[in-house]
């Protein structure tokens, strides 16, 4: 079978089974974690997919801390906390959007992760480290 005639049938089956996905508009907005009650705020990544990036922490969690200092990479570590990428490079599936990753500020670790629109103001994150995930479903904000 021609290499090209495999793109074709791979680009619709990758549309077709994002065709139920919710739109990136209908996860747009701020959303409250559950662990810390942080809030991401959830966009277009320019591409038609979610993008997260933390917006706001309350002191007591961070600890006064103002920087990425669990970050892995040493030269990263400097960058503010707020507006740290939480969440990127999903792809729409059937129910949601997968093959993601989660970055968590507290250990410097990211994860796969999936996101799922359960109603308006619910959204469950999954987050899989090996074979081994954890979902919470977060809460959509009004006004923070």
């Amino acid at each position: 079978m021609p290499s090209t005639v495999l793109v074709s049938i791979f680009s619709y089956l990758v549309l077709a089974a994002g065709a139920s996905a919710a739109p990136v508009d209908a996860l747009a907005g701020q959303w409250r974690t559950v662990r810390h009650g942080a809030l991401v705020e959830i966009s277009d990544c320019g591409d038609g997919t979610p993008c997260g990036a933390l917006v706001w922490v309350e002191d007591s969690v961070s600890g006064g801390q103002l920087h990425d200092v669990r970050n892995r990479q040493p030269d990263l570590r400097e960058h503010p906390l707020i507006g740290v990428p939480i969440l990127w490079g999903f792809l729409p599936d059937g129910e949601g959007w997968q093959g993601g990753r989660l970055y968590n500020p507290d250990d410097g670790k990211d994860f796969r992760a999936r996101l799922e629109l359960l109603s308006p103001k619910k959204l469950r994150v999954t987050a899989c480290l090996g074979p081994f995930c954890r979902s919470q479903v977060w809460t959509r904000v009004n006004n923070p």
